[in-house]
């Protein structure tokens, strides 16, 4: 069998991965329910409705369906991501990596890519009210710029993944790639929703998501220098993002 073909230390070292990576998110997911049972649940979404809702152009979302929306784009998302690590690990565990499956994987992060890019901000450009001038001025403009910024993200780790066609990629590739990976865990760090100005537990979840980036930007540049000999390293990416797409799948608002 293929996964046969696999050091057992990596496949341990994986598991403590997931583990390690999963276990304080998992908890604190146990624990996630800031409203005492004596004390009525007011939702952070009917706050900015009541607080922002006048400022913002309409975009037709009750607050419910605000939270509801915000939760299916995480969940969403998280389940791209699983897709495409399945999708790497399959073809890092064949033995002659398959093109079909590197082309796949790759333009499944560009479709995932252009989805976020479109979709994460329904009042504001592309598809709000908002025009692309106007949107600069709204006040939720920093979370529309981080957002379309993230968004590039996968753009590119799909072009780094269809032109990951040799046994070691180009080291140029891989470090941009780490570069931007880099980029979007500080701004995951930075990241900060209108309606959750203090650290709750959709920031820390979000710092989660930080720390996770990181491991994927070490893992590009570990994949992209050749003084790396250790066998197990292509499957550090696709260890990473099983990691990441199993945090928004997990995600809770």
């Amino acid at each position: 069998m293929i996964i046969a073909t696999v050091p057992r230390h990596f496949v341990n070292l994986s598991c403590m991965i997931l583990i390690f990576g999963l276990w304080p998110f998992t908890g604190l997911l146990a624990t996630a329910n800031p409203h005492s049972p004596d004390t009525p649940a007011v939702s952070h979404h009917d706050e900015r409705s009541a607080v922002v809702s006048q400022k913002l152009p309409p975009s037709g979302l009750s607050p419910e369906e605000d939270l509801e929306y915000s939760r299916f784009m995480h969940h969403s998302s998280g389940v791209t991501v699983l897709i495409i690590a399945t999708l790497l690990l399959i073809d890092r565990w064949t033995p002659a990596r398959s093109r079909l499956l590197r082309i796949g994987s790759g333009l499944t992060w560009l479709g995932f890519g252009v989805f976020l890019f479109v979709f994460s901000d329904l009042e504001a450009w592309p598809i709000g009210p908002a025009g692309f001038i106007e949107s600069f001025s709204i006040p939720t403009a920093d979370e529309w710029i981080q957002h379309h910024l993230l968004s590039m993200i996968p753009m590119m780790l799909g072009i780094y993944t269809m032109l990951f066609y040799r046994k070691e990629p180009w080291s140029l590739w891989s470090y941009l790639a780490a570069t931007i990976a880099m980029l979007g865990g500080i701004t995951l760090l930075i990241h900060q929703h209108l309606d959750h100005p203090g650290i709750d537990f959709v920031n820390i979840q979000h710092r989660f998501f930080a720390m996770t980036s990181f491991f994927v930007a070490a893992s590009l540049v570990i994949e992209g220098n050749a003084r790396f000999t250790w066998k197990g390293k292509p499957f550090l990416l696709p260890v990473a993002l099983l990691l990441l797409g199993l945090q928004l799948a997990l995600y809770v608002e």
